[in-house]
Order: structure tokens, then sequence, then C-alpha cells
């Protein structure tokens, strides 16, 4: 994990998907994709180190409302009731892109109320209910993907649950074995303490851990479960990519 970890000031749980083991042999290639929390703390020295380091691209898969420190409406306070708080799009320096393309559907709110229900929110387990059921917005951000020049870092709010799910598709569309997806994800859980203190937001890593033992899981094993259930090739096909358009995505991660 360390040789992946993206030291940039202001950055948390930042971390290359390059160098992980892919089944059969090799490691996916550094430079190409990268996640982390949002970029709220980020100064201007971590900037320009993301800029230096051939990212040319930050993709933000918040939705609007999280980005305006004043909601407009009830609906917006309400939405934002129990996530971190607001935090405006970083100011990027020259040469490297910002854009923004919402992961989460947030009209549908029986599938959200289901989800909750289930006890998946907050964990891997609702990966595979989003690619199979909100098809629409995970083309949207592979297509944003596609079509981004350089480096791309990724990233949503805390940097854990959609931009978890973007990593999950692209390790497992680059064939990285499926132990070292479940582990990249766990990282999250002990990189956002020091996220959570600063922003003095209660940290729910071991409520989350707590419910998934409940239901017989582990961080690892869930994630392990959502991959035994998700065919990239087929099931993102099925979601509105074409077969060159995840060629395209892969080939940035392996030769």
């Amino acid at each position: 994990m360390e040789h992946r970890k993206l030291s940039w000031d202001g950055f948390y749980n930042a971390r290359d998907l390059g160098g992980l083991p892919r089944i059969g042999g090799g490691e996916t290639k550094f430079g190409r994709f990268a996640r982390s929390a949002d970029l709220r703390f980020a100064t201007d020295d971590g900037l320009e180190a993301l800029g230096t380091s051939g990212f040319q691209t930050v993709l933000d898969l918040r939705n609007d409302f999280e980005t305006r420190l004043k909601p407009r409406n009830e609906n917006e306070a309400q939405a934002n009731a129990h996530r971190v708080p607001p935090s405006p799009e970083a100011p990027l320096p020259d040469g490297v892109f910002g854009v923004r393309v919402p992961l989460d559907a947030t009209g549908d709110i029986e599938f959200w109320k289901r989800l909750a229900a289930e006890g998946r929110l907050g964990s891997p387990r609702f990966f595979g209910p989003v690619i199979k059921e909100q098809p629409h917005r995970v083309v949207a951000v592979l297509r944003a993907i596609a079509a981004s020049p350089g480096g791309v870092l990724f990233h949503c709010a805390i940097g854990r649950d959609r931009t978890g799910l973007l990593t999950f598709a692209l390790l497992a569309l680059a064939e990285v074995e499926p132990s070292a997806i479940a582990a990249d994800y766990a990282v999250s859980a002990r990189e956002l303490g020091p996220f959570f203190q600063r922003l003095d937001f209660p940290d729910r890593a071991e409520a989350i851990a707590a419910r998934l033992a409940e239901q017989g899981y582990t961080i690892e094993s869930a994630v392990v479960e959502q991959l035994e259930e998700f065919d990239p090739w087929a099931d993102l096909i099925d979601a509105g990519m074409t077969e060159a358009e995840l060629i395209a995505i892969r080939s940035r991660l392996v030769d």
C-alpha cells in the first residue's frame, strides 16, 4: 500500500491504482488512475504536485448540492444532513481539468430506501445494485473517464463509497486479483480517520464493520461477494458501454 499512497499536501485517502497484482501475473500501471477524498483540504503545493505527477483530469463524482455551501432549498438541506459538510470544487492548477459527473441517481428514492433497509449503504454491498439498477449513471462516469486526458484522479466526498464503486469496476475490468481489490477498499477505513478528525465529523467505520458482521461479512469478504456477482464485460455492456470503450479504458491500466 505504501508505494501506492499519494502524499500530496492536504490530500486524504489518496492512492494510485497502479501496482496491483493481476490474475495470471503482472501489475496495473501507475499514473493512470488515482482515488481520493474530496480536495477541500488540498493546499497549493498539493495541487501543484497533482499536476506535475501527470494527472490532467480531476473527476468529481459528487452531486451538485454537495458543492454548494448554502443549500438552495429544504430538499438540498435534507440531502446534506447526514453527509460531510458541502465543499466547493477545488481551484485546480493550469493544465488540470475539472469534470463533475454525479454517480448517484438521487431521484430514485425507493431504490435508496431499499438499500438502506437491506443494510447495504456505506458498505461495498451497494456496488452491484447500483451497477445493475442505475446503469446510466455508471456509464456516464465511465465515458467521462474514457474521454479525459492524462492521468485521472477521481473522488466523491470521502472517497470511499462512490469512489470505491468506480475503483471496483476499473480494477475488475483490469482483472486485478479479487483479494487485492478487497484490500484496496478496506484501506479507506484506516486512511479516513484523520480526514474525519479534521472535519470534526463522525467516523462510522466501526458501525459499518459491525453491521456487515451481523450480515456475515467482513469489509473484504463483502467486496469479494460483489466481485463474484459481477462480470465486468457482460454487465457493463448490458449497462450500455461498447466493447471498444471498455477496451480503451482497460488499456490505460494494463499492457
